[in-house]
């Protein structure tokens, strides 16, 4: 039985029942409103994803994106190549003239690659991200079918092997459905360099029975073109502001989609907008999303208070990420944009803001790509009781999210694991979350550098929100499942601790055996996890990321 069933989640009232009062964390927030935070992309069958499908039988649709160098298309990147860097652009051409034969005529991108690289793999290396991105964006063919339309992306929801994405999916529509008789949501790609290409996945994946959805063409040249009137430039506005090049070629429908809302205007955008019942944001780059809801001076854009007080808002991976934001008791909440967990450790955090994301303090000269970055004024702040983050026991991503609470003085930082969604529920001046999907949820309290606590909630937990923070539910410790008995942990150090997700398999390892302290390294770091008079552990379910964890102590020396 599926865990949403389990727990009747369904029936908001249910849920609802015995919770405490809302504290003062939130700000700004509709009286109603349910959340649906997920760690990741779902896993879902579709005609680019056939190895999430229980079969290949009868999948149709487009499977990749398709490339040919021609003669043509040579020209082109050779006139209209987007910067100064003439060394650059003549050396792409030379390579390109030397593979135009039949052999590189409607090709793959790892087909395409591959040859570059054999030919010369250095001036592949050299390119910049936007010059890279023009090369393959003006490369790129349309896919046609025998009638010359335009071949989509298509989703098999009912063939999909993974059952923590259906669970999250069914959740999805019936919030949907108990909100109102004749519910809608409409997708927002702007997380994706390319929002366009991402449009056919989205509005298939919310093709619910009895749900009218659709792709709202909400990107970062429609913002910048509304606002200012200038919907005849989205061309220029399109290659300017994201950086993607012939759409209009690739994804004809959808580029006059975008056109057509742009010429309805502002308030026809904001009334659509304030129609919906819900609304998905995908994921990618949360610092993309960000562009559509505030302006390069960090002004909410007019549509973007609509947005805040729709009834479900869903976001997957960037799409969660970018929902905290907004105002608690501790101040502003930053959204997380950037970095791993052993850099935040050596470096600390730095704030950035858009839209050139460059570093406050001059600091941009200190960034690596795995440093930890913040934006200081937040997201859309739908979620207001902290900093979200994402992949996160998978990545390992707990010290980096504690070293942003310390820098920041947050409080509470929430971690939610890939295929698992953190689900917030508000209904009048109650207030409650719950998790459900693949893995769980990780709890950071840090008020200090490299130290705090962290507690764990595996999918089938409810969380009650109170006065005090975020506690088990006494449901979720009533229905706990008795001890198991195993061998007690080892007595050795664990090493390479802050790699994959090693420091959830010893936290679970700590529960399921009733551990009170483990010991763990990391090159020139050493980890103490210790259990308090406030620690408590539960087996809310069997699986290997079922044992409940509240509040185990944490602590990172260096040595």
């Amino acid at each position: 039985m599926r865990i949403f069933k389990k727990l009747s989640l369904f029936s908001r009232s249910a849920l609802l029942a015995g919770t405490a009062l809302l504290p003062s964390l939130c700000f700004a927030e509709p009286a109603n409103q349910t959340l649906v935070m997920v760690g990741s992309d779902l896993e879902i069958c579709s005609s680019s994803k056939p190895k999430n499908c229980s079969t290949k039988e009868s999948i149709i649709g487009k499977q990749e994106n398709v490339f040919s160098v021609t003669k043509q298309s040579i020209k082109k990147i050779d006139q209209f190549w987007p910067n100064n860097n003439t060394k650059h652009r003549d050396h792409v051409v030379a390579v390109l003239n030397k593979l135009t034969h039949k052999e590189f005529q409607k090709v793959s991108k790892a087909t395409l690659l591959w040859a570059w690289r054999d030919l010369d793999n250095q001036v592949l290396s050299s390119l910049s991200e936007s010059e890279f991105n023009y090369v393959f964006d003006i490369l790129e063919v349309v896919i046609l079918n025998k009638q010359k339309q335009r071949i989509t992306e298509r989703v098999y929801k009912d063939l999909t092997t993974e059952t923590s994405t259906s669970d999250i999916l069914d959740f999805v529509a019936a919030s949907l459905k108990t909100t109102t008789k004749s519910p809608t949501i409409l997708a927002v790609t702007a997380s994706s360099r390319d929002p366009y290409e991402s449009a056919d996945f989205y509005e298939g994946l919310l093709n619910f029975k009895g749900v009218e959805s659709s792709w709202l063409p909400l990107t970062p040249a429609l913002a910048k073109a509304i606002t200012s009137k200038q919907c005849e430039s989205l061309d220029s506005l399109r290659t300017d502001s994201m950086g993607v090049f012939n759409r209009e070629t690739i994804y004809p429908d959808r580029i006059k989609a975008e056109k057509a809302l742009c010429d309805k205007g502002v308030d026809h955008l904001v009334k659509l907008i304030e129609n919906a019942t819900g609304m998905m944001f995908n994921g990618g780059d949360q610092s993309l999303t960000r562009k559509v809801l505030f302006d390069d001076n960090g002004k909410q854009y007019p549509w973007t208070h609509a947005i805040l007080q729709r009834p479900l808002l869903v976001g997957t991976s960037a799409g969660t990420a970018v929902q905290s934001g907004g105002k608690n008791e501790y101040g502003s909440v930053p959204m997380i944009s950037n970095g791993t967990s052993l850099a935040a450790m050596r470096e600390g955090s730095f704030a950035v803001s858009p839209p050139s994301e460059r570093c406050e303090n001059e600091c941009s000269n200190k960034l690596s790509s795995d440093s930890l970055t913040y934006e200081k004024q937040g997201g859309l702040g739908s979620f207001t009781y902290g900093v979200l983050d994402t992949h996160f026991s998978e990545r390992n991503r707990t010290m980096r999210l504690a070293r942003l609470l310390a820098d920041t003085g947050q409080k509470h930082g929430f971690g939610v694991d890939e295929t698992t969604a953190l689900v917030s529920i508000r209904a009048g001046g109650t207030s409650l979350m719950t998790v459900i999907g693949k893995s769980g949820v990780v709890h950071v309290q840090s008020d200090a550098k490299n130290s705090g606590a962290i507690s764990y909630w595996p999918a089938g937990t409810v969380i009650d929100v109170t006065m005090d923070g975020f506690n088990l539910a006494k449901r979720t410790v009533d229905n706990a499942l008795p001890s198991i008995k195993i061998p007690p942990l080892p007595m050795q150090r664990f090493g390479t601790i802050f790699s994959d997700a090693k420091l959830r398999s010893l936290v679970q390892a700590m529960c399921l055996t009733q551990e009170q302290q483990a010991v763990a390294q990391h090159d020139e770091f050493l980890l103490d996890l210790n259990a308090t008079e406030n620690t408590h552990y539960y087996r809310v379910n069997t699986s290997s990321t079922g044992c409940a964890v509240e509040n185990l102590a944490f602590k990172v020396k260096t040595f």
